[in-house]
């Protein structure tokens, strides 16, 4: 017989003090390895609690959200070589400001000289980082259609428009902007951090200079943002690497943005000082902020992710993650109201990773993420994650990358707590407890995940729900 639990959170409180302070017994789910050896817990029962996983497509992940404190990355590239999910690609949109409100370049103290578009290297790149990574040309080009800051843009939102024809081109041999991280980028005789340079037309670097500046184009940011409403940055289509850049730092080599070189003039027309005006990317100011965001696409066709995602199945062997968008865990957990009345100590999912050949090349996911789904398909935070106002709950709910030891072979694993997010579904009565478990977001589009579902053909690498709880 099962019972509903007619309790509020204050009394649930309440019971598990006392619990913690007198004898009592307690239920594993799947494990009694989870539970410490102490002399006055009573282990009994290993019941084995349902559980059903499916690889999903979702591509809810917005890609224009800016919080501070947290660096903008930012990724251009594709990948053209995984096998097993498919084809990814990756470029960017970005705006700039003025260096000030009105501000003018004078023509007969200075002498305009170049312009260049400044991408900071992250120092990550997705894919082949090797040798063989070979050349990848970018190509920045003037955006026609506006973006805003407080606008919403997810990976999937639609292209913006641009002008035909790149106002700046640059091939790399992508092995030495790897290397740049260690030996930084020399600029001037000066160690600068390390960045992409690409030099931008002459043409446009005299109309925003010469011909623009002192204007109305150049009163606010406001203005500045309606006549050159921001840069696009893609890659040629070929290459096996996404490389990631920081639009966000300190100055103007750490930070994304057009920087122009000019000099001053004495009587005669020789040069002398070299200066510069940087047009940075800037989403802290204190009136207009410029707006970015990441467009990924993928393409599964003829992958065994699709067949995935397609799949009829109740539950699949095999499991899959990417950083969004992309494929996701969805994993349900049916029967929730079937167990006893109790107090949940723990709840902790552990996801194995199955070995791929491709793991060298395609780096596993540093951190996975729930969220829970509802009967409706919304979703929302998982309890276990509040108050969101501090850090302790994710450092409880962990997920981060772990190896562990399955018959004497190392392996990849995960970790996931949500015992409060159990606790509920219990009391609620729920018909099941649904969880969408994707990749963090630091690096939009990178890394992927191939795991043991809860058919895996090796019992000791599928997925499993370890539940300690207290009878009452």
């Amino acid at each position: 017989m099962f019972y509903q639990l007619p309790l509020n959170k204050a009394v649930f409180a309440f019971l598990a003090v006392i619990v913690l302070f007198s004898s009592c017994k307690e239920n594993t789910v799947i494990r009694t390895d989870v539970v410490p050896a102490v002399d006055n817990i009573t282990v009994f029962g290993t019941d084995t609690l349902t559980l059903w996983t499916k690889s999903v497509k979702d591509d809810t992940v917005k890609t224009s959200v800016f919080t501070s404190g947290i660096p903008v990355f930012l990724g251009a590239g594709n990948i053209n070589n995984d096998a097993y999910f498919g084809k990814t690609s990756a470029s960017f949109y970005f705006q700039v400001r003025p260096p000030q409100d009105n501000y003018t370049f004078d023509q007969n103290k200075y002498q305009i000289d170049s312009a260049i578009l400044i991408l900071p290297y992250s120092g990550f790149s997705y894919g082949d980082t090797t040798f063989s990574a070979g050349t990848q040309t970018f190509k920045a080009y003037r955006m026609t259609e506006s973006i805003f800051f407080d606008s919403v843009y997810y990976a999937h939102s639609a292209p913006k428009s641009v002008e035909s024809l790149p106002i700046a081109t640059k091939t790399v041999f992508l092995p030495d902007l790897f290397k740049s991280v260690r030996d930084s980028t020399r600029v001037a005789g000066i160690n600068r951090p390390a960045h992409l340079r690409m030099r931008l037309e002459d043409k446009l670097m005299n109309e925003i200079m010469i011909e623009k500046t002192g204007g109305s184009d150049f009163t606010n940011t406001a203005a500045f943002l309606n006549y050159f409403k921001g840069i696009f940055v893609t890659t040629e289509t070929g290459g096996n690497t996404i490389v990631y850049f920081r639009l966000t730092g300190n100055d103007v080599f750490s930070k994304a943005g057009i920087l122009m070189y000019y000099h001053t003039k004495n009587s005669g027309g020789v040069i002398t000082d070299t200066l510069s005006a940087s047009f940075p990317f800037d989403p802290t100011a204190s009136q207009t902020k410029t707006a970015s965001f990441n467009r990924v696409t993928r393409d599964f066709s003829g992958s065994p992710v699709q067949s995935l995602f397609t799949s009829t199945a109740v539950s699949e062997n095999t499991i899959t993650v990417q950083n969004l968008p992309g494929a996701a865990i969805d994993l349900r957990i049916p029967y929730i109201k079937n167990l006893p009345r109790c107090i949940v100590n723990k709840a902790e999912l552990v996801i194995t990773q199955i070995p791929s050949p491709m793991d060298a090349i395609f780096a596993l996911p540093i951190r996975i993420y729930p969220e829970a789904i509802e009967e409706d398909g919304s979703r929302r935070r998982i309890a276990d994650r509040n108050p969101t106002t501090s850090t302790a709950p994710l450092y409880f709910m962990d997920g981060n990358l772990r190896t562990s030891t399955i018959g004497g072979t190392t392996v990849n694993q995960y970790v996931l707590n949500f015992p409060r997010e159990l606790q509920n579904a219990i009391v609620e009565q729920k018909k099941e407890l649904r969880l969408r478990i994707n990749g963090t977001q630091s690096f939009i589009g990178a890394y992927r995940l191939t795991a043991a579902g809860s058919t895996y053909s090796q019992p000791a690498y599928r997925i499993k729900l370890n539940v300690v709880y207290t009878k009452l």
